[in-house]
């Protein structure tokens, strides 16, 4: 076999990319390794402005035509990874307070300044939206790129710009303009308190996902919005958009080994059956799917059967709604 991955066919393929992963995973039971691991562990790099902006608009431009108001909103966000660069997009916007969620602490709380004088640059500017080209992994694509006026409320814009300098300047969590949490499972966030929860490819990745549903719902007002990027693809894992299903669960095991978290294999029907059951209304969904996966006899036992929208959904756009 040639040793240029991408001049393998794709039966080599097939028989040779698990190992890779397995190996890694097992790496993880050595008590050193392990450390070094956790104690270089980040979230996936959420900690450029210009990527925080582009997440948080592409939300909010979704969010705006389904009839939600950022002024005055009380934000929350599942896993806002290695910065707090999408709340603080949220408080330029318009809202007023931002609690950051995280599974562990993972976000930086120096150096956010220099990302809040970036972000505020692009919102001053009227920037337009990142686009694919920039970051070619965010989801969902757009159809437009310009800024989205009618959703931001400049109203006092300057001195909204001074009060999260402020904040920031005090400390994150010494204000309530400004929070995080970590981990989010022991975060004291007041039933219907928020007026939106958001997650940016995170859903994928927990693993007690019910609850996570059933704990966004209760700390939403009646009426607020959640919104959800969620990823239903293999990323890293595998060649193949689906080859997260095609590990054994014993062979899933030993890639995750002792990793704090990695995806929970969930397909898409999962995640509309926990938000359901928490008590949300479905308001979108929107859908893309995956091509040139693995045949769905090469899918491990268990996900064989999975239902055919399931077999090709590899991401989706999820807005809920509590109801009033």
């Amino acid at each position: 076999m040639s040793g240029d991955p991408f001049s393998w066919s794709r039966a080599e393929l097939m028989n040779t990319w698990k190992a890779p992963h397995i190996v890694k995973g097992i790496l993880t039971y050595v008590p050193v390794l392990n450390t070094w691991r956790s104690q270089h562990a980040t979230s996936g790099g959420s900690g450029s402005a210009r990527y925080c902006y582009a997440v948080w608009l592409r939300h909010l431009i979704t969010l705006e035509r389904l009839g939600f108001r950022v002024k005055g909103a009380q934000v929350g966000e599942l896993g806002p990874g290695d910065s707090l660069g999408v709340g603080l997009s949220a408080l330029l916007s318009g809202a007023d307070s931002y609690v950051g969620l995280d599974a562990m602490p993972f976000s930086r709380t120096t150096g956010l300044e220099t990302i809040f004088n970036e972000l505020v640059q692009l919102f001053s500017q009227r920037a337009p939206i990142p686009s694919d080209e920039e970051f070619p992994r965010l989801r969902p694509k757009m159809t437009s790129h310009a800024f989205p006026d009618y959703a931001i409320d400049f109203t006092g814009f300057t001195e909204r710009v001074e009060r999260v300098r402020h904040a920031l300047r005090a400390g994150v969590n010494k204000s309530p303009m400004l929070r995080y949490r970590a981990p989010w499972t022991a975060a004291h966030v007041s039933r219907e308190s928020l007026d939106l929860v958001l997650s940016q490819g995170v859903l994928q990745c927990v693993d007690g996902l019910q609850d996570a549903y059933r704990h966004v719902c209760s700390w939403l007002k009646p009426g607020g919005f959640s919104s959800h990027g969620i990823g239903c693809a293999a990323t890293y894992l595998s060649p193949f958009w689906n080859g997260h299903w095609a590990y054994s669960d014993r062979e899933w095991q030993l890639v995750r080994g002792k990793r704090e978290y990695l995806l929970n294999r969930e397909p898409f029907s999962a995640h509309l059956e926990y938000a359901r059951k928490a008590g949300f209304t479905i308001v979108e969904a929107a859908k893309e799917y995956g091509e040139d996966g693995l045949p769905i006899h090469a899918l491990s036992a268990r996900y064989r059967s999975l239902d055919p929208e399931d077999q090709r959904t590899r991401f989706v756009m999820l807005v809920l709604q509590k109801p009033r």
